[in-house]
């Protein structure tokens, strides 16, 4: 499974652009550029690497998710659009 590594990138909070909006547009380039595939690093890590609040990356990730950018698979995590794991067993039962 493709795993991303996360560049320490901050949110400026002087900018009159709200900090989930910044959070969204930082990940949604690194989604452009090819730096995020697979599955996402978790809220916690990526709000202690942007200086945000969980409830930030939350809202970002709501962004990218009604953008059609990422998927969240509950129990799995995050992931960019079109690479989560199959959410059915081998045996064609769910999980």
């Amino acid at each position: 499974m493709p795993t991303c590594t996360v560049h320490h990138v901050s949110v400026d909070h002087d900018l009159p652009v709200p900090p989930y909006r910044q959070v969204a547009a930082i990940l949604r380039k690194r989604i452009a550029d090819g730096e995020l595939v697979g599955r996402l690093p978790g809220e916690r890590y990526l709000a202690s690497e942007y200086g945000v609040a969980v409830g930030t990356v939350r809202k970002a990730l709501g962004l990218l998710r009604d953008e059609g950018l990422v998927e969240t698979a509950h129990g799995w995590g995050t992931y960019v659009h079109g690479h989560r794991p199959p959410t059915e067993k081998s045996d064609g039962g769910a999980y």
